[in-house]
């Protein structure tokens, strides 16, 4: 996976959440952004549209325009609930890919 696929941005902008929740702070713009990331402003909105309409943030607005779609400031994001499982889940996954490959690597038979 490259470093600016959907999965590769979409847990980043969940753990920045995550992190923000846990310390009390509100998300910060100039972190909460396409270059922070890597990415086009396009891919960046479509990114939080797509974790805003499963359910992983909340507290953003879509608007459409004539010049494309924008969305409103990003202040009051937040990782709900759903967010924070995806990211337990997705990391046990990791962590479970890792150990079956430590284990494969001394285990001939699999």
């Amino acid at each position: 996976m490259s470093n600016n696929d959907f999965f590769t941005v979409a847990y980043k902008i969940l753990s920045y959440l995550k992190f923000c929740y846990e310390n009390g702070q509100t998300p910060d713009p100039n972190v909460l952004n396409a270059d922070t990331f890597n990415v086009s402003k396009v891919q960046f909105g479509n990114t939080l549209e797509m974790l805003a309409d499963h359910g992983y943030i909340s507290g953003i607005q879509f608007h459409n325009t004539k010049m494309g779609k924008t969305y409103s400031s990003l202040l009051d994001l937040r990782i709900t609930i759903e967010g924070l499982q995806y990211l337990a889940e997705n990391s046990m996954m990791k962590k479970a890919y890792r150990i079956f490959k430590e284990v494969k690597d001394w285990l001939p038979l699999i």
